[in-house]
């Protein structure tokens, strides 16, 4: 790994780590403190962040054609304004009408900052040994999220919600615009496109040759599955805890963890996919997860449900690496913005109502219960859709 491609996988890590750690990484540690702040229900606060996956997915389509096409240095600066300012506009707001238009704000800016960007620039700025840049670059996600989750573990207990997210704003501007313009170089993109000939047929996937793709369908399911189930129930791990009996900060601790686990897996299953095959490596994680959510179901108490807890995130950590390995590998590292900016519209569904449901399924039986096996079932139809795209042919691509 050179020089360049290491600024870049540094920058990459570091938006992976403010984009999610400072949002979808911490938020369930927001909603009991801003249920009683606005006296709402758990169903109303997490429609948060159903609307920020909303937002994420949405916005995702044009950010990827923005970086296959454009700059992904200034795509990059623009989405840590949105974050930063967002952050901050949300802890000075006093309805949760207003919040909630926040959150679409926010949500619109994580895929110029967080996943997408950063699987696009890294995979723009390698060749070889692309699973392990994507695994390292994907690292700030677990990693932010073990920051931003101790971060609000305390704020929250010292001070309150409002203080706690104006800190996560001001996390957002010093580090983020200094590890842009030190490790984004202003011509990364130019090399990718210059080596998709527009005539060529194989070269260029636009977003309809993308959807008449069986390959790229499954796969993006499969992308849905795997995001969306892990969002929607990782916006409900504190209110869990806290229902079993967990403080405040020993979940705070605990989401950290679950965040630290992810980091190991994303190194290890994104190191991994270089050697393996992803559909494998994604098959095992499947597996992990459903037996997980059989623990938790099983009521053991606090201490067995951290661990499959941690399990959990261990598994969910190669889900971002190993996707875009896949997607670059079958449709060309020039198009992987495009691809993975459609392929995340497939979160809607899950990301969007799991929340939503779940918080409801909370409010009126009491418990989880019924959202575990809800996510374990996703978990099985995503395990199909694996077995699918085993069997589907490879596409080649001459852009690479």
């Amino acid at each position: 790994m050179n020089r360049r491609t290491l600024g870049v996988v540094i920058a990459g890590f570091v938006g992976q780590g403010l984009a999610i750690g400072a949002t979808v990484g911490s938020f369930t540690l927001f909603v009991r403190p801003i249920s009683e702040a606005f006296e709402a229900s758990t169903l109303e606060v997490s429609a948060g962040i159903a609307l920020i996956t909303l937002a994420l997915a949405t916005s995702g389509v044009a950010v990827g054609i923005w970086l296959d096409r454009g700059s992904p240095r200034s795509v990059m600066f623009t989405g840590c304004a949105i974050l930063s300012s967002g952050l901050w506009l949300a802890s000075l707001c006093e309805t949760l009408s207003a919040l909630a238009l926040l959150c679409v704000l926010i949500g619109a800016g994580i895929p110029m900052l967080g996943p997408l960007a950063t699987a696009a620039v890294v995979t723009k700025a390698s060749d070889l040994q692309r699973g392990r840049a994507l695994g390292i670059a994907n690292l700030g996600v677990p990693i932010g999220g073990v920051v931003f989750a101790l971060t609000a573990g305390f704020a929250l207990q010292a001070w309150d919600w409002r203080a706690t997210l104006q800190l996560f704003a001001g996390i957002a501007v010093i580090v983020g615009f200094p590890a842009i313009a030190l490790g984004i170089p202003s011509d990364l993109g130019s090399r990718s496109r210059a080596d998709v000939d527009p005539n060529s047929d194989r070269g260029v996937w636009t977003a309809r040759r993308l959807l008449a793709s069986p390959v790229f369908r499954t796969t993006a399911l499969i992308l849905g599955i795997a995001m969306g189930t892990t969002a929607g129930w990782s916006a409900h791990i504190a209110p869990y805890l806290d229902d079993i009996g967990a403080s405040k900060r020993y979940a705070g601790f605990l989401v950290g963890g679950v965040q630290a686990a992810m980091g190991v897996g994303t190194v290890c299953l994104g190191t991994l996919a270089d050697r393996r095959s992803g559909i494998a490596i994604l098959v095992v994680a499947f597996l992990v997860q459903l037996a997980s959510f059989a623990v938790l179901l099983g009521g053991f108490g606090l201490t067995i449900s951290s661990v499959a807890l941690l399990l959990s995130g261990l598994a969910a950590g190669g889900y971002l690496p190993v996707m875009a390995h896949l997607l670059a590998e079958r449709f060309g590292s020039a198009n992987l913005g495009r691809a993975m900016g459609l392929a995340n519209v497939a979160l809607l569904p899950l990301g969007v109502g799991l929340p939503m449901l779940a918080g409801a399924l909370r409010d009126t039986t009491g418990g989880y219960g019924s959202t575990m096996v809800l996510c374990g079932a996703l978990f099985v139809i995503g395990i199909g859709g694996l077995s699918a795209l085993s069997r589907q042919p490879r596409h080649v691509v001459a852009s690479d």
